[in-house]
């Protein structure tokens, strides 16, 4: 306590108490520690190897895993609270963004990836399809 004193009265650094458990804001966590895991599997496919670029495909990332239809209601967040679905930001004239993916066929960070390629405009993803 002596320490904390000292930076309170020199420094005007003073303490914040806080809980080390509230199991209020941990709910989402407990409820949900697989979103985490699939967000950063999705991450790392997005960096394709080089993972000092994983800012750059963050947000891409984070956007796909918020707007993409749930396998377990079949229906976006967005759906949900509006009752349509939104107008998304993909330019449907090119081709890659036309593919008709099954999303019983893929894991769900894979589909993520494809929505943050969909949202990315990658050149190399349309010279493949």
């Amino acid at each position: 306590m002596q320490a904390l004193d000292f930076l309170a009265s020199t420094h005007k650094i003073h303490p914040i108490w806080i809980s080390l458990y509230n199991s209020q804001a941990n709910g989402i966590v407990k409820r949900r520690p697989q979103r985490h895991l699939t967000v950063c599997k999705a991450l790392v496919k997005m960096c394709e190897g080089d993972m000092t670029k994983w800012a750059n495909h963050a947000a891409y990332v984070f956007w796909a895993e918020r707007v993409m239809i749930a396998k377990s209601t079949k229906l976006s967040p967005y759906q949900m609270v509006h009752g349509v679905e939104p107008q998304l930001p993909f330019d449907f004239a090119e081709a890659t963004f036309l593919m008709n993916w099954d999303e019983d066929k893929y894991s769900t960070e894979e589909l993520i990836t494809h929505q943050c390629r969909q949202l990315k405009r990658r050149k190399g993803d349309l010279k493949r399809v």
